[in-house]
């Protein structure tokens, strides 16, 4: 009785109160088998699906209101859980995704809420891989794109093939956490210019990223370093038409011992060559490179990925098994133009290891995804 009720007064709203509004998402699951080098594990996992709403209102003048909200959910059941242990708010909250409202014009986007960053919502074609274990795709490289919370983002208009962004995060949140074991603030001030240009199939897109000083320091072999900004910049470049995909990407990344994105590999932490020699004021330096390669072959699409991470470098002191070398293989299946099955195998190769403390990754995994 209730639901006749409920579908009663839906059929009696205008048709123009839906008019304008567009429901969209991804439902993306998967099966891995992990071996971080201690255990093995198979995993049914949520792969970052997510539900959202958008719309958008003509105001006059050439002027729009525009909206989204947009939500991770868990088809396995649970709450997303990263790959090292630690929560991630991808589900379980409402607008928990790329949420705003803003304006457009002729003379750009303005959008304000929980915005995606530049390196998130234009970049990434280097990582074309659907996973949850880091040994499957590129989340360690890709770590920097993400959402922004209390943002506010500008969109200049596209200029033959041209793109610029401009993004302002605040630092409302001034909470304290454990990174690795680490008390680091990650609630940083945050600034991101994104520039980017396109034309017939090939690509350039650049990102730097500014986080103001952590409110709390870090240590690195039990020496402290001082509370300091980060400073991140990522490049990719290649070309993408034609059923063909080549990505090559570098980042460079200077600040506090944060800015690592694979430490939480390497146990129990950084090996220090000599404890004690590193500058307290020294910044934490890291570099790192991917290419991608792929073809589409009618409704199959190989495709091969390699990254590495330089030694990491403390007060210009390269720290021992602090490196990485990742190699990630799979093919995909387009059933249909929303349906697509997914099959890879990937080693996380951490170099060094201190009495063989630093295991390798190494995940095989088979994954289905459907967009509507």
């Amino acid at each position: 009785m209730k639901k006749s009720l409920i579908a009663l007064l839906v059929a009696t709203l205008p048709a123009a109160a839906f008019a304008d509004v567009t429901i969209y998402g991804k439902i993306k699951g998967g099966v891995e088998y992990v071996d971080n080098g201690s255990t093995k594990q198979t995993n049914i996992d949520d792969l970052g699906s997510r539900i959202g709403f958008k719309g958008k209102e003509d105001l006059g003048n050439g002027l729009k209101a525009i909206w989204q909200v947009e939500t991770g959910f868990a088809v396995d059941g649970s709450g997303k859980v990263n790959s090292d242990g630690t929560s991630s708010s991808s589900s379980g909250t409402f607008a928990n995704r790329n949420s705003f409202i803003g304006l457009q014009s002729d003379l750009g986007t303005l959008r304000l809420g929980n915005v995606s960053n530049f390196l998130d919502s234009d970049m990434g074609i280097v990582d074309p891989w659907e996973y949850k274990s880091d040994a499957l795709g590129l989340g360690v490289f890709t770590r920097d794109g993400t959402r922004l919370k209390n943002s506010v983002r500008y969109d200049l208009p596209s200029i033959a093939g041209f793109s610029a962004a401009l993004q302002y995060g605040t630092k409302e949140d001034k909470t304290n956490t454990l990174v690795n074991g680490q008390s680091v603030n990650q609630n940083r001030e945050t600034a991101i210019v994104g520039l980017g240009y396109e034309n017939s199939g090939f690509f350039g897109k650049y990102a730097y990223i500014h986080e103001s000083k952590a409110a709390s320091s870090a240590a690195i072999s039990g020496v402290a370093l001082n509370n300091t900004a980060n400073d991140k910049h990522r490049l990719e470049v290649g070309y993408n038409a034609n059923n063909l995909l080549v990505a090559f990407g570098y980042q460079q990344q200077k600040g506090g011992v944060d800015i690592v994105g694979w430490s939480k590999y390497v146990t129990p932490g950084f090996t220090a060559p000599t404890p004690g020699s590193y500058d307290a004021n020294g910044k934490v330096k890291t570099r790192e490179y991917a290419l991608t390669a792929a073809y589409t072959l009618g409704a199959f699409t190989p495709k091969f990925t390699y990254a590495h991470g330089d030694k990491v470098e403390a007060a210009g002191v390269k720290i021992d098994d602090s490196g990485y070398n990742q190699y990630v293989l799979g093919v995909d299946y387009a059933i249909s133009k929303r349906t697509t099955f997914g099959a890879q195998y990937g080693v996380f190769d951490v170099k060094g290891g201190v009495n063989n403390a630093n295991k390798d990754l190494k995940a095989l995994g088979l994954n289905m995804i459907h967009a509507f």
